[in-house]
C-alpha cells in the first residue's frame, strides 16, 4: 500500500471514483426529484378526478341521504370521503415528505385555495388526509399511499451501482496501463542513478507521450553508457600509459647517486603513481561487479595487515563474521581507500570494525582527526572533490570517497559519515546480507 500511496495510478483511480460517485449522486438526485414530481402529479390527478366524480354523484342525492351513500362508497384500502369530524381519535401529522409537500402545493394551486394536508401512519400503511369542500361541505378526502413508496432501492439503483462498479474497473485498468510504463521509467532511472545499466524500456506501450518518454529515456541511457565507456577507456588507457614512464623514471632516479633531491623526487614519483592507481580504480569502479562469496572479516584482516606493515597505527575489531556475495577486489579497493583517507586527513589510531545487523554486514573505519563538516560531506563524495584546506598539498586525486561511493552503490549498500565524540570521522558501509549485486 505504501508503494501506491501518492502514485499516479492511485490518483487516477481516485479521480475516476470521485467522478463516478459525483455523477451517480447527481443522477440519483435528478431521478428522485423527477420521481417525486411524477408521484405528486399522479396523486393530484387522482384527487381531482375523485372530487369531480363525488361531486357529480352527491349532487343528485338529497343532503340527508349523503352520509348513508358515503358509507357504502367508502371501502378500506381505497380512496374515501369522510366527514369533517372523522379525524377525531386519530393522530394526524403535519410533517410531510417531499412528495406530500409537492402534492399540497399542487392542490392549493389547482383548487384555488389553501389546502390542508395531513398524514396518518398506521403500522406500515400511510394515508394522506386532504381537507376539501364538496358541495359547500367540508370533508376529509383520504388517499392511501401504499402504492407510492417514498424511498425505494429499485432496479435502477442496482443498475446504477453496477454501472459505477464497471466504470471504476474499466477506468482502473486504463489508469494501470497509463501509469505502469511511467513506473518502469522511474525504476529504470533509479537503476541508472545507482550506476547500473537498466534493461531497455518497451517503447510501444501506453499513450503517445509515455511512448515518447520511454524512447527518450532509452536514447539517454545508451548515450550515458557510451559516454561512460569512453571515459573508462580514456582513464584506463591514460593511466596505463603513464605507469610505464613513471616506472622508468623511478628506476633512473634510484640508479642515480644519493643526493639531497633524491628522496623528494622518489616521493613525488610515488605520489604520481598513487594518483594514477586511483584513476585506474575509479575507472574499474564503473565496471559490472562480480558476485562471489566474500568473508568480510578475512578481507578486512588482509587489508589491515597490509597497512600495518607500513607502520600505520591501525586496529581491527571483529564482532561478527558475515559472508556476503560481492566483488572482493572492489571491496578491497573500498576499504583501502577509506583507510588511506583516514591516514591522509585524520589522525591515528585508525579503527576498522566488522559487524552485522539483521539485514546488512557493517564495515566501518574511524579516525581521530578533524573530520568533515556536515555541510561538505555530500560534496566530498563527488569525483575530484577535495577539501580546500588540503587542495594541492595532500597528494590525493579527490577520487577516494568517490570510488567508495560508487562501489557501495553497485553493491546496493548504504554509506554513512558521522562525527566521533572527541573529534574524528566514522565512515560506515552497509552491505546487504545474502543478496547479490544486480550490476
Amino acid at each position: 500500500m505504501r508503494r501506491l500511496s501518492g502514485s499516479l495510478f492511485l490518483r487516477l483511480v481516485l479521480l475516476v471514483i470521485l467522478t463516478v460517485l459525483a455523477t451517480q449522486l447527481i443522477t440519483w438526485g435528478i431521478f428522485n426529484a423527477e420521481r417525486r414530481e411524477l408521484i405528486a402529479k399522479q396523486v393530484y390527478a387522482q384527487v381531482i378526478d375523485t372530487l369531480a366524480d363525488l361531486e357529480g354523484r352527491l349532487d343528485g342525492i338529497p343532503e340527508d341521504k349523503r352520509p348513508a351513500y358515503l358509507l357504502t362508497y367508502n371501502r378500506p384500502g381505497l380512496t374515501q370521503l369522510l366527514p369533517a369530524n372523522a379525524d377525531q381519535g386519530h393522530i394526524l401529522s403535519s410533517e410531510l415528505s417531499p412528495v406530500e409537500q409537492t402534492l399540497a402545493e399542487r392542490l392549493s394551486k389547482g383548487l384555488g385555495e389553501r389546502v390542508t394536508v395531513k398524514v396518518l401512519r398506521a403500522h406500515e400503511r400511510r394515508q394522506i388526509w386532504v381537507s376539501v369542500h364538496v358541495l359547500d361541505t367540508r370533508y376529509w378526502l383520504v388517499v392511501p399511499m401504499g402504492r407510492f413508496r417514498e424511498s425505494v432501492f429499485s432496479s435502477m439503483m442496482l443498475a446504477s451501482v453496477l454501472a459505477a462498479l464497471c466504470a471504476v474497473l474499466v477506468a482502473s485498468a486504463i489508469a494501470w496501463r497509463t501509469s505502469n510504463p511511467i513506473s518502469r521509467v522511474v525504476n529504470a532511472s533509479r537503476e541508472l542513478e545507482l550506476g547500473r545499466k537498466p534493461p531497455a524500456l518497451t517503447e510501444d506501450n501506453g499513450p503517445r507521450e509515455v511512448r515518447a518518454l520511454a524512447k527518450g529515456f532509452n536514447r539517454m541511457a545508451r548515450a550515458l553508457e557510451v559516454s561512460a565507456s569512453e571515459r573508462r577507456l580514456m582513464l584506463a588507457g591514460l593511466s596505463h600509459d603513464l605507469r610505464t614512464p613513471l616506472t622508468r623514471l623511478k628506476l633512473m632516479v634510484e640508479m642515480q647517486e644519493d643526493g639531497a633531491d633524491k628522496p623528494g623526487m622518489l616521493s613525488d614519483i610515488d605520489e604520481l603513481s598513487g594518483i594514477v592507481r586511483q584513476f585506474i580504480d575509479f575507472a574499474r569502479s564503473e565496471e559490472k561487479p562480480r558476485n562471489e562469496p566474500v568473508a568480510l572479516a578475512e578481507l578486512a584482516s588482509s587489508v589491515v595487515a597490509r597497512f600495518a606493515r607500513e607502520n600505520l597505527q591501525i586496529q581491527l575489531s571483529v564482532s561478527a563474521e558475515p559472508e556476503i556475495l560481492a566483488d572482493p577486489l572492489a571491496l578491497e579497493r573500498l576499504l583501502g581507500n577509506l583507510i588511506d583517507n583516514a591516514r591522509r586527513y585524520g589522525q591515528a589510531p585508525i579503527e576498522v570494525k566488522v559487524a552485522s545487523n539483521q539485514h546488512h554486514a557493517l564495515l566501518s573505519v574511524t579516525d581521530h582527526g578533524e573530520g568533515i563538516p556536515e555541510s561538505m560531506r555530500q560534496a566530498a563524495l563527488a569525483p575530484f572533490e577535495r577539501l580546500a584546506s588540503h587542495r594541492g598539498t595532500d597528494g590525493g586525486s579527490g577520487l577516494g570517497l568517490a570510488i567508495v561511493s560508487r562501489v557501495v552503490k553497485q553493491h546496493c549498500g548504504t554509506l554513512a559519515l558521522e562525527d566521533v565524540a572527541g573529534g574524528g570521522l566514522c565512515v560506515t558501509v552497509g552491505l546487504p546480507l545474502g543478496e547479490s549485486t544486480s550490476g
